[in-house]
């Protein structure tokens, strides 16, 4: 697996050299855009809103736009902000991982070690994780990559630890921004809806659940290549009789 982050994860004075790896991998099946006369595939090109030029990546800067000025920014300059930081994921604190909002969690990766070379790396690596195994708790962590800094929780996991970045709270939007349309709900009705879901409730198998419409997308693409006629098909929603009629219908089904 190739690792897309490395540098040092700091446990207090004592620093442990880390690798990072996505947790999760591509899974849908992406088409191209293509011209619709010649089947052409459509390109993106980087393209100068000036002159109409199209440029090569050492021609392309960053830049930051104030009260009509560009300034521009090398990415040495960039570096030099906290260049130590960029090779740092430091450890904030240590709390338990109820207290972390499941809003906030974000893309899975995995934590392993740097480099077997490095003196104490496998000792260091393992007395974190046996620490926090015995404590229960998880680390908050907050590290620079690409010119970002994020902030995330580190659990045990299996081996080595695994890294969920977490949204800042200013990043997330509130609910109150969302139209809720306000109902009277009966005691009866409420009554039959937690009856359904007791009906309803098993225990989770995440291994049990397989992502169906990637199959179902592929053979679609063999059936257009053996030159089939692909039908149609009009969505139909099911009729929805009154809510208590649906529950009582469903609390009847074997």
């Amino acid at each position: 697996m190739r690792s897309i982050w490395s540098g040092y994860l700091t446990f207090g004075s004592i620093l442990i050299p880390i690798r990072t790896y996505s947790a999760s991998g591509p899974l849908h099946i992406g088409f191209h855009q293509v011209h619709k006369i010649d089947c052409g595939r459509v390109r993106y090109k980087k393209v100068c809103e000036k002159d109409g030029k199209e440029l090569k990546r050492d021609e392309i800067s960053k830049a930051f736009f104030i009260a009509g000025e560009c300034l521009k920014f090398s990415d040495e300059e960039i570096e030099s902000l906290r260049p130590f930081a960029n090779k740092i994921m430091e450890i904030q604190g240590f709390c338990k991982m109820e207290e972390i909002p499941l809003l906030g969690l974000g893309k899975p990766y995995y934590i392993g070690t740097q480099s077997p070379q490095k003196g104490g790396v496998g000792q260091s690596f393992l007395l974190l994780k046996k620490a926090l195994e015995k404590t229960e708790k998880v680390a908050v962590v907050k590290w620079v990559s690409r010119s970002n800094e994020y902030i995330g929780m580190l659990k045990p996991e299996e081996n080595g630890f695994l890294l969920k970045q977490l949204l800042y709270k200013e990043q997330v939007r509130s609910s109150q921004e969302i139209e809720i349309i306000e109902a009277d709900l009966p005691k009866d009705l409420l009554e039959k809806g937690v009856q359904v879901v007791e009906k309803m409730s098993f225990d989770f198998d995440w291994g049990s659940y397989q992502e169906e419409y990637t199959s179902q997308v592929k053979e679609l693409i063999e059936k257009k290549a053996r030159g089939e006629e692909i039908p149609r098909e009009e969505i139909k929603l099911p009729e929805t009789r009154s809510i208590e009629a649906e529950l009582e219908r469903m609390l009847l089904e074997e």
